[in-house]
């Protein structure tokens, strides 16, 4: 079985200091040592089937490009490893975009993009594909790798699975540094509006019961998530995710009868380090990307093949962020945050804090978030259909690499 590891990577201005075009959780500033190298040596000891590891590199502005890369190589050729990766970065994403143009399939490249957890993540998709992968892992570099049998325990629930599934969706656990599974609470009163960790606390304890190895979720961990070909080549993740784009994809996949496992003894070591953007902005992304699936969710139609799915079947995360009582629920924890901040002194923070419930006010688009996706999964497939040629395959992995 041949595995592709997809591993994206987030880079950010030397200092951390700079203007910022996306947000991610904890890009690593060009002049710190970051959490990749850590990663790639924890493969050292992989043992399994072939595979080829590919590591995605972006920052939080495309003005970082060439230093990223630059910084990507050093690290890269520092490491004495078995299995050299395949590094992507700006350079290549502009290759392959004059390829697609070059073919006369310019109307590809806009799904082809550096910017933002969800094309990314997509970008790792098309990687897979060109690379003939039967499975992506995909994975992330503040994550160690801590089982030597974790592709053979991947390869045998996936052969398992494959019997009954033509096409379904892998997930395991992280698993923190002192061996637990969940993550420390926050007791601030504006959590007890917004209970995200409780309610993700709690799903992760429900799935990891050890009454069952194999069982449906509702939720999987972009950084242990397992998609067989069928399924990277059928659905992309929705590009227009701000975050939380593996859970969203396991929704989107539920929409079209695609169902997802989860193995609790599937672990990974995440040990990331610390978010360094303000709580406010972090609660923006939160209500974004639970406003925006909760539009996809209401803006369902019922197509030929697909299924419509409810808010309770995602319970208890991300399903209660999906109810009628988002409102409420944010309007609440918002207005105790901004007073927190004015307590506190910090009057500008409490100004942006409220100024993210403008969200709820966004009209909705002409074209509804459901109808916007699924004309996404059309260019998509015909994209990786393409892609999947053997002629077109070849010539494009010379066009970005050369020889591979």
């Amino acid at each position: 079985m041949r595995f592709c590891l997809a591993v994206p990577t987030y880079w950010t201005h030397p200092g951390g200091v700079g203007k910022e075009e996306v947000i991610y959780d904890h890009p690593t500033p060009l002049d710190a040592p970051g959490t990749l190298a850590r990663f790639l040596d924890s493969l050292r000891d992989l043992s399994g089937p072939q595979m080829q590891v590919v590591i995605v590199a972006a920052a939080v502005a495309e003005t970082l490009a060439e230093a990223v890369e630059e910084r990507l190589c050093s690290i890269l050729a520092s490491l004495p490893l078995s299995c050299q990766p395949l590094l992507f970065s700006y350079s290549h994403l502009k290759k392959l975009h004059s390829f697609c143009r070059g073919r006369g399939c310019g109307d590809f490249c806009g799904l082809l993009s550096l910017s933002g957890y969800a094309s990314i993540r997509n970008l790792t998709l098309v990687l897979a594909n060109l690379l003939t992968a039967e499975v992506l892992v995909s994975l992330d570099d503040d994550e160690m790798l801590v089982q030597s049998d974790y592709l053979a325990r991947i390869e045998e629930d996936y052969t398992m699975l494959a019997k009954d599934y033509e096409k379904f969706g892998l997930g395991g656990l992280y698993e923190n540094p002192d061996g637990g599974i969940l993550a420390a609470e926050p007791t601030d009163p504006w959590s007890f509006w917004w209970p995200k960790i409780r309610w993700m606390n709690q799903a992760w304890s429900e799935l990891a019961a050890p009454d069952a190895n194999l069982r449906l979720t509702p939720l999987a961990l972009g950084g242990n998530m397992v998609l067989g070909a069928p399924l990277y080549r059928y659905l992309p993740f929705d590009p227009a995710v701000v975050r939380g784009e593996d859970v969203d994809y396991v929704i989107n996949a539920r929409m079209f009868q695609v169902p997802f496992f989860l193995d609790h003894k599937l672990r990974v070591l995440h040990d990331p380090p610390a978010k360094p953007h303000p709580r406010w902005l972090r609660l923006r992304q939160d209500l974004n990307r639970f406003w925006y699936t909760r539009q996809k969710l209401l803006s369902q139609e019922s197509p030929p093949s697909m299924a419509l799915v409810a808010p309770e079947e995602l319970m208890p995360y991300p399903g209660n962020f999906l109810t009628e009582d988002l409102e409420l629920r944010a309007y609440r924890a918002h207005t105790a945050l901004a007073l927190e901040y004015l307590e506190a002194g910090e009057e500008e923070d409490a100004r942006q804090t409220l100024l993210n419930l403008a969200v709820m006010q966004t009209p909705p688009p002409a074209r509804s978030v459901f109808q916007t996706y699924l004309d996404v999964v059309l260019h998509w497939r015909r994209l990786q259909s393409w892609l999947a040629a053997p002629e077109v395959r070849e010539a494009a992995l010379a066009a970005i690499w050369g020889q591979v």
